[in-house]
């Protein structure tokens, strides 16, 4: 990792018009008109030589930066007095613990396993579960339906377990007329005729 110095091809001990000088020689150098390329590698060259002046070119920003390199360059040449021979990675300033990224796995056999208990519960739900309550009618007359007559003699649907007056064989349209052994009424809804078993 080259710091800022190596960046510019000065000394650490450089004067500000010698880093001035490096700085100008290398945007030369660099600059996209003077050498006729525009790749990216000249665009980040010249980025770090910008950023080295930037650093550089200020007294108060380079004695800060002097420092850090100074503390950086303490730190490595310090031995470790518990253990000589290793180097702990994770106390050096550039060191970046890596991410790891593992993908979930699905619990295929746990959800199989919900899924075929949850099936077996509603089919033991179904078999205990009391038989349904039949329902009354629903005043739709069809073939079999129990009606009974009102006070303009149209038929309605009544349950066949009460009085009735008859058992409907079929339902026809208005324009068609009962088979000859049925009886024909109108249904009170103004579906057809109700043709009646004697």
């Amino acid at each position: 990792m080259s710091n800022h110095y190596e960046i510019l091809g000065v000394k650490s001990s450089a004067s500000i018009k010698e880093i001035r000088a490096a700085h100008r020689a290398m945007v030369r150098k660099l600059h996209p008109d003077a050498n006729g390329l525009g790749t990216a590698d000249f665009s980040l060259a010249l980025a770090a030589v910008s950023e080295a002046w930037s650093v550089l070119g200020n007294p108060t920003s380079r004695r800060l930066y002097d420092e850090s390199l100074t503390a950086k360059s303490r730190y490595r040449q310090a031995p470790n007095p518990k253990k000589q021979n290793t180097v702990e990675f994770a106390d050096e300033p550039e060191f970046e613990i890596p991410l790891v990224v593992v993908r979930a796995k699905i619990p295929w056999r746990f959800m199989l396993s919900l899924v075929a208990v949850g099936a077996l519960l509603i089919l033991f739900l179904q078999s205990t579960a009391s038989p349904s309550i039949p329902q009354g009618p629903d005043s739709l007359i069809n073939s079999g339906s129990c009606v009974a007559f009102d006070s303009t003699q149209a038929v309605y649907e009544v349950s066949c377990d009460g009085p009735n007056d008859g058992v409907v064989r079929q339902l026809i349209g208005f324009d068609k007329t009962c088979s000859s052994d049925t009886f024909g009424y109108r249904d009170r809804q103004g579906m057809g005729i109700a043709c009646l078993e004697p």
